[in-house]
Formats: C-alpha cells, structure tokens, sequence
C-alpha cells in the first residue's frame, strides 16, 4: 500500500510539473517582464549551465537596430497585436516562433484571417518561457571574414527555454553562434554600429563575479565595442532597461524621453539628457538628443526601427501625436506608424513595443562605415571623403555605382563617382564651395548580390551636412567691381580679417597690375599691422577716373596682403573703358614689380639691361605729367635697382596717390605702377 501511495504521489507531481509547463508555453498563467516572486528565488540558476564559446576573429562589428534587418523575431502566443505583424511582414520575413506544428497551423489561420502576407512569414518550432523576444532574442555581429553570427548572452531571468531561443534561431538560419558570459538582456542594450553601446549599471549588478573592466572587455572581445557606455536608470525603476527611457536613433542621434518638472524623474531624466548631449558620438562630434514627451509614463522610447519604418507604442492617449511628430523631426524620411497594445497584453511604462519584437539583421548586409564631414569646413578647398564598403554577402561591390551624391544649399543633387584606392576602401571628392554654402550628402553603393546601401541609412531624406566658412586670414569681399564711374569716385572696401585663433601681421598691401587704382584709406595707421582674432582691417579702394562710355567690359587687376601667413589677393575688376590703355613694350632692358608697393617712404624698382644702351626712368603721374627722371645713363648689361623715395625733381615730397615709373630704351617704353601712402 505504501508503495501504491508512492507511486500516485509522483505521478500527480509529474502531472503538476508538466501543468505548469503547459501553463507557461499556453501563456494560461502568464509571466511578468519583471521576475516573479518564485523566478526571484531562482536567481542563483541564471547563466549557471551557460557555456562559453571563444569569441569570432577580429575585427568585429555589432550590428545596430538601424542597420538593414531581414526579418524580425516575435513568438506565439502573442504579446503583440496581429496589425503589427502584418505591417512588418509587408517588409521583411517574420519569424514566429511556436511551440509545436500545431501552433503553427494555428498561427497560420489566424495570420490568414486577418490579411498578413504568409510569404513573409517563416517558423521557429521551439519551446520557450515567455514573448520577450527583444530581451532573450540573439544580438547580431560581422567578423572579421564579414560573416554575420549570433552573439549569445545569459538571459538575467531563471527561464532556461527562452535562454536557448539565439542558439536555436543560429542553427536555423544557419550562421555562426558564440557565448558570451555577460548576464544580459537585449532592453538593456543599445549599439551604434560603429564600436560604441551603453546599458544602465544593471549590467554591473547582474555580474558581481566580473569587475566593470572585464565586462567592459568582453564587450570588446566578443562585439567590438571599443566604447561600453555604463550609465544610471533615471527612471528609477524596477526593470533598470534602457529602452524604458532612452533609444538610438543613429550613430550621432539619441532619444530621450521627458516629462512635466513636477514629476519626481524629471531632474534625473534631464540629467541624463545632458549627458548624452555632452558626449562624443562615433562621428567625432556631440550626441544630437531629441526628446519625446511622457508626461503619464508612456512608453515612447520603447519602439522598434525596422529599416524605413518606425514602429511605435501608442496608447490611445492626446500625447500619441505628438510622440509621432517627435519621431519624425528626429528621423526625416522614416515612415512613423503607432499601434496599440493588445488588451490582453496592453503597453506599459516598463514593458512595450521594443521588448517584444527583435530585428533579425540582413546576413547578406552591404554596411557603409564613414566618418562625415560635419561642422564647419574652409571654404574653396575640395573636401576628401573615405568610406569602407563592408559586404557581408560575400559578394563583390560594384566599383562603377559607389556614389558621393552632393547638393550645395537649395540645388539639385551632383553625383561624383567614388574610387577604389584599395581591398574595401574607396574615396570620393566634393569640390569647394564658396563661404556660406550649406553643402549635404550621402554616400551611395550596391554589390553584385542586389543589395544596395547609402550612408546615412535612409540617404537623400537626411543628409550629412557642413557648412562652408573662412577658418584664416581672408579678404571680405575677395572681389571688388567697379563698373560706374561713381564706383571709381566713391571707392569699394574690402576687409581682411583674421578666423584664426591668433594674431596675424599685414605687412604690405601691394599692386600686382597695371591698373591706374589706389588705397584710398586703412582702418590701420601704419604697416605692418596685427590683426587679432576676430579682427579685419578695412581698406577702401579707389579709382582715377579717366575715361567714360557706356560700353562694360572688364580688366582685372590683383591687390595682395603680405602677412606673416602667406599672401591673400583682392580681385580688382574694372571696367576697361573706364581706362586709357598703356602701351608696354620690352626690348633693350625690362624692369620688375617695384617692392613694396604700395609705400610710404622708400621702395625699390629692379631693373634687367638685356644690352648696352641708354635707359631712362622717369616717374610720371596719372596725368601722364613728368615729375622727376631718377637716371639716364648707359648701363651695361646686368641687374641693378633703383630707389625713389617719394619726391620730385627739387626733393619735393609727393602726395599719396597712384604714381608710374617708365623705363625707355631705345624704340621701346615699358609702364608700371605703382601707389604712395602719406
């Protein structure tokens, strides 16, 4: 009897156990996202059968949510509405994962029934614990060999079933699967794509046996995260998931939600706001942060990217718009659709859209790395783009369709077509622009599987941008016109002015042409002259007027500064009929630009004597009237220089103004000018 008694023991006990399993995989008696007060007194179980593979060959590279999926992960019985699944299967595969062949058909009908596309959708019969696919689903990475493989973790819940689910869907797809020994879940964990990712310190709490540095390692190790970002939950909540509050939206946005500021988070949510606001992100510069408004907990941020598309947890609430306006500010081009929770299974604060669907990345993913140009870029130089085509389809790109695609301010789109300089590098050149473009871009390429990539993702709704500017020493404007004679009376100003951070000298302002134009005034006293960051120094520019018409051509001419720097030029454009010509000729001897010039005592004129002869030099002013012979004399030949120190022939000091010296030899007259300043 006692062995009876036994036996009907075990056999109602068997029966419970396999009840209760039943109850779990039936969804009957539902778990919490939370552990449950029984799963809190198995915490010891987590990761303790988890086994540790070696990690893939480096370099590696964590694929990011905004990375091209294929597919997407959700399991039956459903913590989702079936309107959501049919809007992902009009895009990718859907992966649904059952507990049997019978589920399946199941599920099938019930996909029928209500319109989803069925040749999207695909099967995973496997067992599992509960539908948060997001938290126990596989994160994706590309090795070194740009194979993409499963990255597996413990899942920081006792549920060994839903722990096998990444192994499971490896095998499946038939793509490598490594362990890592990092007790995890995918709400906590966010990537750019680009070596950096960030969980809340949970991640620290769920791994006392690792110090901070060796978790922060096997990140590296087994993902390429160069950057492990360990921050506070401002939420103050008891699932700590960064979802909950926070989402990369792209490798330089981040959004973050917010709330009233007589909410008890609000300080700990703005703080968390200007932290990542006052972070670097991967293309050199500070996070761009966007908020979204959450005033009764909704969970805005907890929402999933599916290519082009944003997927968000509405909650039939007024604040729904406006989380979808947020979105599309922060993510121009993306189509934003809300959906609302199931009844049964309803959205809450901790618990929502994000959770419960895992992107399965594309495994044939065409990846474009980058850094952008951004900021702002000196005007009228080429700007050099790199960019490294990963294509993990293994097969070739095609080196005639990888495109730089510009447009400068409001204007229509250029295409420059991108070099392979070597393996899977290429390099393209936007030409310069003038100070003050607006120049956006995006990079543009396709391999020989049909795939095709631009960078950023969603390419012309987005582009990258930088703004030309003057980052030296430069004349404003660089260009000066005169084309009435009001023009020559009243003169043109050009500044020089420094956008360096330190303090140049202007040394000469001097004539390259012939032209008969001169520096009226300086906004400086003398030369040389500092000019300090910030600072111009302002000239006007005027012209002898000596002839009229009313038929516009135009003669350029070249004023230059001499700085400690370098040389920068004016262009000086005149109106040729506005001048009387000047015959130039060469022959017996030649002489040089007189140096400086212009001058305010001396300046130096360098004579060439080709052959003996006579040579005259005389100054002349803009009246073509003599004011002074300096020589006339035989020269033999050679090289010589001339001084004239500003006077006439009685040792008269001139005025400040436009003055020329001529050198006559034989049956030739060569004429320059040259400017006095008093």
């Amino acid at each position: 009897m006692k062995k009876l008694l036994a036996l009907f023991s075990l056999m109602i006990l068997a029966a419970t156990c396999v009840q209760a399993q039943d109850s779990v995989q039936g969804h009957r008696v539902p778990l919490r996202h939370e552990m449950t007060a029984d799963e809190l007194l198995r915490k010891s179980e987590i990761g303790k059968t988890f086994v540790e593979t070696a990690p893939p060959s480096a370099p590696m590279r964590n694929v990011a949510e905004f990375d091209k999926m294929q597919g997407a992960l959700v399991r039956y019985p459903f913590g989702i509405p079936i309107s959501l699944i049919k809007e992902m299967a009009t895009d990718v595969m859907v992966t649904t994962i059952v507990a049997s062949v019978a589920q399946k058909n199941t599920v099938i009908s019930q996909y029928v029934s209500n319109g989803v596309d069925t040749s999207h959708c695909n099967f995973l019969i496997a067992p599992t614990d509960s539908y948060w696919t997001r938290d126990y689903g596989p994160w994706f990475e590309s090795d070194s060999s740009n194979q993409i493989g499963i990255i597996d973790f413990p899942y920081n819940r006792p549920r060994p079933l839903d722990d096998e689910i990444p192994k499971t869907l490896a095998g499946m797809l038939g793509i490598p699967w490594y362990g890592m020994n990092v007790i995890s879940t995918g709400g906590n964990y966010m990537t750019d794509g680009m070596g950096v990712s960030s969980s809340t310190d949970l991640v620290w709490v769920e791994n006392p046996a690792q110090t901070h540095a060796q978790i922060a390692q096997k990140m590296n190790d087994y993902l390429g995260i160069t950057n492990f970002r360990v921050v506070p939950d401002p939420n103050s909540s008891t699932i700590d998931h960064i979802d909950c509050w926070g989402k990369l939206l792209a490798p330089d946005k981040i959004l973050i939600r917010k709330v009233l500021p007589a909410n008890a988070q609000y300080a700990a949510l703005e703080a968390a706001a200007s932290y990542w606001a006052s972070q670097i992100c991967s293309y050199g510069y500070n996070y761009k942060v966007f908020r979204v408004m959450t005033p009764s907990e909704q969970p805005y941020s907890n929402s999933v990217i599916l290519n082009n598309k944003v997927l968000v947890p509405f909650m039939n609430s007024s604040w729904d718009d406006s989380a979808k306006v947020a979105y599309e500010a922060a993510m121009p081009g993306y189509t934003v659709k809300g959906f609302i929770g199931n009844s049964s299974t309803p959205w809450v604060s901790t618990d929502a859209l994000h959770c419960r669907v895992m992107g399965i990345a594309d495994l044939g993913l065409l990846y474009i790395k980058h850094i952008p140009i951004a900021g702002n870029q000196p005007c009228e130089t080429d700007y050099i783009l790199n960019a490294d085509i990963i294509a993990c389809s293994q097969q070739p790109v095609k080196n005639d369709s990888v495109f730089v695609i510009y447009k400068v301010n409001n204007g229509s789109y250029d295409t420059v077509l991108m070099t392979n300089t070597s393996a899977n590098h290429y390099q393209g050149t936007i030409p310069g622009q003038v100070a003050g473009s607006v120049v956006g871009y995006y990079l543009s390429v396709a391999d020989q599987s049909g795939r095709h990539a631009t960078a950023p993702f969603i390419g012309a709704a987005d582009p990258f941008l930088f703004q030309t500017v003057y980052t030296n020493l430069a004349p404003v404007p660089d260009t000066l016109w005169f084309i009435t004679p009001q023009d020559c009376i009243e003169g043109k100003i050009t500044q020089l002015k420094n956008f360096t951070g330190n303090g140049i000298s202007l040394n000469y302002v001097q004539q390259e042409g012939m032209l008969p134009w001169y520096v009226d005034s300086m906004s400086v006293s003398s030369l040389p002259a500092m000019v300090n960051p910030g600072d111009s120094i302002a000239i006007r520019v005027k012209m002898y007027l000596i002839t009229r018409t009313d038929t516009l051509q135009f003669v350029v001419d070249t004023l230059n500064f001499t700085t400690s720097t370098g040389n920068y030029h004016v262009i000086i454009m005149v109106n040729h009929q506005l001048l009387e010509a000047i015959d130039e000729q060469t022959d017996l001897a030649g002489s040089g630009n007189n140096y400086p010039n212009p001058f305010s005592t001396e300046t130096a004129i360098p004579l060439e004597i080709r052959q003996r002869s006579l040579v005259t030099l005389k100054i002349i002013d803009v009246r073509g009237f003599e004011i002074s012979t300096l020589i006339s004399t035989v020269l033999e030949p050679g090289t010589t220089t001339i001084r004239w120190d500003g006077t006439d022939s009685h040792g008269k000091k001139l005025p400040g103004g436009v003055y020329f010296y001529r050198l006559i030899t034989g049956n030739s007259t060569e004429t320059k000018r040259m400017i006095l300043i008093r």
